[in-house]
């Protein structure tokens, strides 16, 4: 009878916590599939595991577009969000100098920057706009794809292309020559097979999973940008949490870029086979050529930048 009565107690407690434990949202526009679910979904377990938080994952737009997502971080609705770097560039300044195109030399460097004191600063900038940057998830470089086969830089001329909603995406688009589309990632499928814009610009793993190549046959590695995802925390909730639940989310972060790591190189060699089984193409770019149609991006920048200036060159020097 003893031995019922403290099985039962310790159900008690279990329920007990389960009901006390307060519930933080986090939003991601990807589905099911994609590195960015799986290492998120990694994240919330932990988070959930090892504090007197639950974690639950609302993944492929779920709660509204990344915009909605940011927004919502800045009032306080949200807890958590996955958000591209070139849509934080429209809620806090610093953000703008991630979508400069050709700032890395490769992908490991844009990670050793990033996941540096530099990159840091960048991610504690935004506490002030609402929104604190835990962690510059690895996302890739970027391409063109279309159903018009781009190789170099002028293949881009008069098409009607999906970017961002980043100054900087739309003057690097312009400066290419290419008519820029800023709309939501959740329509570029139909935009595509609709004939609304004749291409769009992603890395390939979102290229893949989202279908894309069904409607826009070739991905062009140009790897003209390499801004990383972000997860932030509203700064609203995260001053609400304790000192000891902030530490530990902090350390779980940084177990968050391996775990995303591992997900995303595995899938992104998925991804090309995939791509290519289903006729897609991966076309091999001219760099030089675009690289040097964007220099103008570069001195537009610094012109209408002058405080973001020495973070620009931090990160080219560092």
């Amino acid at each position: 009878m003893k031995k019922i009565l403290l099985t039962l107690s310790a159900v008690a407690l279990t329920a007990s916590f389960g009901a006390s434990a307060k519930l933080l949202k986090l939003a991601h526009a990807m589905p099911l599939d994609h590195p960015v679910n799986q290492s998120l979904t990694w994240f919330a377990k932990e988070v959930t595991k090892k504090t007197d938080l639950r974690v639950k994952v609302y993944p492929n737009a779920t709660l509204g577009s990344e915009q909605s997502s940011l927004q919502m971080l800045q009032n306080g609705t949200l807890a958590f969000a996955k958000v591209g770097g070139g849509l934080t560039a429209s809620f806090s300044q610093e953000y703008n100098v991630l979508s400069l195109p050709y700032l890395y030399k490769s992908e490991a460097d844009s990670k050793r920057i990033l996941r540096g004191p530099v990159g840091q600063g960048i991610l504690a900038s935004s506490e002030k706009d609402g929104f604190i940057g835990l962690a510059f998830l690895s996302s890739g470089s970027r391409g063109f794809y279309s159903n018009h086969k781009i190789e170099k830089a002028s293949d881009i001329k008069g098409l009607k292309i999906r970017v961002q909603n980043s100054p900087i995406d739309i003057d690097t688009m312009k400066a290419l020559q290419g008519s820029p589309v800023p709309i939501s990632s959740t329509e570029v499928y139909s935009a595509l097979q609709q004939g609304v814009v004749d291409g769009a610009e992603n890395n390939i793993p979102t290229y893949f999973a989202n279908r894309h190549y069904e409607v826009a046959k070739y991905y062009t590695e140009d790897h003209h940008t390499m801004i990383p995802d972000i997860l932030a925390v509203s700064t609203e909730v995260w001053n609400g949490l304790s000192n000891k639940d902030q530490t530990t989310i902090r350390e779980i972060t940084q177990e968050l870029l391996k775990v995303q790591d591992k997900y995303w190189d595995a899938y992104v060699d998925k991804a090309r086979d995939e791509i290519i089984k289903n006729g897609g193409e991966i076309v091999k770019a001219d760099i030089p050529s675009f690289q040097d149609k964007v220099k103008p991006v570069y001195e537009k920048f610094e012109k209408q930048n002058p405080d973001l200036k020495e973070l620009l060159h931090s990160i080219q020097a560092y």
